[in-house]
């Protein structure tokens, strides 16, 4: 069964009364790009001490130092961290070592990849532990993330792949055809006036 990741984008207070709700329902819970930007790191410390059973996920978007940037987050307790799909195969390599050396996992961001089949493949070969199929933020009024998880599924029967970029109670039953092994969910839970509704909802529809 797909695991559902709720992404935190807020302050980190806003974050503890999110996964207040949703901790027992979600099996890893995001310190989002911009929760780590507003709180710094030890927004993950202060999540993993309150809820030491809920595996955290820094999404750093690593594009540069990758061993040295990875470190910080595995040191903080969380079990995976991004690097994006993008970044040289240098900087790919580093933060696999830190993985490595902490026992942790490496999620491949493939935003912007100009052909994720193609580069999907090599950081598998790299050692990237999970590809993430993502729309961007700021792409989403035009496009989903279906037609590349399609691809990538068809072309890598076995990897594990999440998925992440407005998904929905509306849309998460489409996506589900391809069997993604982690949904990532943002806006529609922690801006629902019941996120542990939604979040029960959506695994439903998972």
């Amino acid at each position: 069964m797909a695991k559902l990741q709720v992404a935190l984008d807020g302050t980190l207070v806003q974050a503890m009364a999110v996964l207040e709700q949703v901790a027992p329902i979600v099996a890893i819970a995001e310190i989002g790009t911009l929760l780590v930007y507003r709180e710094g790191i030890h927004a993950a410390r202060h999540l993993n001490n309150r809820f030491p059973g809920l595996q955290l996920l820094a999404d750093f978007k690593i594009i540069d130092a990758g061993d040295e940037e990875a470190s910080i987050a595995f040191e903080a307790g969380c079990a995976y961290v991004t690097v994006m799909g993008v970044a040289s195969d240098r900087t790919i390599e580093g933060v696999i070592n830190a993985a490595r050396r902490y026992g942790r996992q490496v999620v491949a961001d493939m935003m912007q990849a100009a052909d994720p089949v193609a580069r999907g493949r090599e950081l598998l070969a790299l050692g990237s532990d999970i590809l993430c199929v993502h729309t961007a933020f700021d792409d989403r009024e035009s496009a989903t993330p279906l037609e590349s998880l399609r691809q990538l599924r068809q072309a890598f029967p076995e990897a594990c792949l999440a998925v992440a970029g407005g998904i929905t109670l509306e849309n998460v039953a489409s996506l589900m055809e391809w069997q993604p092994d982690i949904i990532v969910v943002g806006g529609a839970i922690t801006r629902a006036a019941d996120p542990a509704r939604v979040a029960r909802a959506l695994r439903e529809r998972m």
